[in-house]
C-alpha cells in the first residue's frame, strides 16, 4: 500500500527549508532579523561582542572597598 500524503506530518519539521532570515529573541522570543545585534522588539543586545560594557554588582564593590579600608586602616595603626 503507497504512503499516504498524512504519513509525512509525522517526520520532524526541518528549519532549514522555510529559512526567511528570522529567528526568535533568546530573550523575549519576539522575531528579529538573523544578522541583528539587537532585538526591536525588547530592545535587548544579542551579541556579546556588541553588548554595553557590564557593571560589577554593588555588593562586589562593597566588599572590595572594605578590603581596601581593612588594609589602610592595618598598615597606618603599625
Amino acid at each position: 500500500m503507497p504512503a499516504s500524503r498524512d504519513d509525512d506530518e509525522d517526520e520532524p519539521w526541518d528549519d532549514e527549508e522555510d529559512d526567511d532570515g528570522y529567528i526568535p529573541c533568546p530573550y523575549c522570543g519576539g522575531t528579529m532579523l538573523e544578522a541583528a545585534d539587537y532585538c526591536p522588539a525588547c530592545e535587548r543586545w544579542i551579541t556579546s561582542e556588541d553588548t554595553p560594557a557590564k557593571r560589577y554588582p554593588w555588593w562586589v564593590v562593597v566588599i572590595i572597598l572594605v578590603l581596601i579600608a581593612t588594609i589602610v586602616l592595618s598598615v597606618v595603626r603599625f
